[in-house]
């Protein structure tokens, strides 16, 4: 089971990210679901720190990953933010068995 968990900040904004576990539909390097799990979560990387140039903590290694952003989000990383996450609901509805997501607000 894959398990998606995003966090807010005060401003009801995401900026944090976690992904841990595998979708356990094929052999290790075959696996379709955690391929496009692994694919989004290299776009959102590249899309907050990259592409907008902000600060974030990341991890990544074989079954989990995360990102946060060290400070409160913008108009900009709630765009990336967003698409990603939509992207990865429209997989988790698809599969249902094997990912899910959920929201934690972190903000006061």
């Amino acid at each position: 089971m894959i398990e998606v968990r995003f966090g807010t900040d005060r401003n009801k904004r995401v900026h944090r990210v976690s992904i841990e576990g595998h979708a356990g539909l094929s052999s290790k390097g075959t696996d379709v679901l955690c391929a496009a799990v692994s694919a989004l979560s290299y776009a959102l990387t590249d899309g907050i720190i990259d592409v907008l140039g902000k600060e974030a903590r990341k991890g990544q290694k074989e079954g989990e990953f995360f990102l946060q952003l060290e400070s409160d989000g913008d108009d900009r990383t709630e765009i990336v933010f967003a698409t990603v996450l939509q992207t990865l609901k429209k997989l988790a509805d698809q599969y249902p068995d094997r990912m899910k997501i959920r929201r934690e607000e972190d903000g006061a």
